[in-house]
């Protein structure tokens, strides 16, 4: 899920979740920073969780934007995998956040994008 001022000392506080912003314009399209966190368990022993995170904006083919990494402990454990990311939304649509994981896409997270009120914010974004 995303989410907006991502807080690692409350890896579950996820009060500030997002899955969409309104209020986008052609003349000024919204720079937007999100956090990306990924929930994962571990089902194998402790050892280093490495991901390729990337974004599949409308009509155009997925481009990665960078690597993070977690150290996981004992099996059955979950840890949370932030993933900050800074993008500027060109036009409306779904813009779709992309994990890779040992070279296989396991995550896939949508975010719209729209120019009426999204459902999830309740004021359109300041300019």
């Amino acid at each position: 899920m995303f989410c907006h001022e991502y807080d690692p000392e409350r890896p579950t506080d996820l009060r500030q979740m997002s899955t969409g912003i309104g209020g986008w314009r052609a003349d000024e399209p919204p720079t937007v920073q999100l956090t990306l966190a990924v929930g994962l368990w571990n089902l194998t022993g402790p050892g280093r969780v490495k991901c390729r995170i990337g974004v599949r904006r409308p009509g155009e083919d997925l481009t990665f934007l960078g690597e993070g990494e977690a150290l996981v402990d004992a099996p059955g454990g979950m840890v949370i995998m932030p993933l900050k990311l800074t993008l500027t939304f060109e036009r409306p649509g779904i813009y779709w956040a992309i994990g890779e994981f040992g070279g296989h896409l396991l995550v896939e997270v949508p975010f719209s994008v729209t120019e009426d009120e999204a459902p999830t914010m309740r004021a359109p974004i300041a300019h």
